[in-house]
């Protein structure tokens, strides 16, 4: 009974562990899908992924503010968001 307690623990803090880093980079940004398929939030322009959520942001709400979480990726040039979910926020 204890070896199981034990493996059960270990299993948990194992998989604690690897998800950290991967939330460690979702965020949630609000602004306005502009005519590039881009979202532009506080001054700073984020590429939007390609996946089915993020496409359809971009293609039907179009000059429209917008709640989006995803998951961020820095690059040399613009950062990448891939879109997890996202919501249309009344101004």
């Amino acid at each position: 009974m204890k070896r199981y307690l034990v493996n059960i623990f270990v299993i948990f803090a194992v998989s604690c562990w690897l998800v950290f880093p991967v939330a460690a980079n979702e965020i949630t940004i609000v602004g306005e899908v502009n005519d590039n398929l881009q979202i532009v939030a506080d001054n700073k322009i984020y590429d939007v992924a390609d996946n089915p959520i993020g496409d359809d942001l971009v293609r039907n709400y179009i000059a429209q503010k917008v709640k989006v979480v995803g998951q961020l990726k820095e690059t040399d040039e613009l950062p990448i968001i891939t879109v997890i979910s996202f919501e249309v926020v009344e101004e």
